[in-house]
């Protein structure tokens, strides 16, 4: 049986917070910009663009900041048309990445999330007062 990952720890953003830089996602001899990133972790990542790919397929998320290109390689576990009603909706789906590339996983969401986290650190002393709150 295949371990679920969809309620493991990830980093999801909201419609204020994008991340730095462009993501690609590449099928085949395909490059296919990504309209939305909606959640990412080591393990994997949940992304909209604009046409549908189907479950199984094999994809390279591309992520380019400044001069550098961080990639990702997985497959795609589940995909479906979009929950929205905008104009041109698009496609949404969840992607686990490779396990045998955990420290290019592992870099790419650091790389992703690091300069968004910190805006939703708690500092330290009030950490402190929360949990003893609790």
């Amino acid at each position: 049986m295949k371990n679920e990952r969809r309620n493991e720890d990830r980093y999801c953003f909201n419609l204020d917070l994008h991340p730095d830089g462009e993501l690609y996602l590449l099928v085949d001899e395909r490059t296919i910009e990504i309209w939305k990133l909606l959640d990412i972790s080591p393990f994997g990542t949940c992304i909209s663009i604009n046409e549908k790919i189907h479950a199984g397929s094999t994809v390279t998320l591309q992520y380019h900041r400044n001069a550098d290109v961080m990639l990702a390689f997985g497959t795609v576990a589940w995909s479906g048309p979009e929950n929205t009603l905008e104009e041109g909706a698009g496609f949404r789906m969840g992607i686990e990445f490779n396990k045998d590339k955990m420290p290019l996983n592992a870099a790419l969401f650091k790389t992703i999330t690091a300069p968004i986290t910190h805006l939703n650190q708690v500092a330290p002393e009030v950490q402190g007062r929360v949990s003893a709150n609790l």
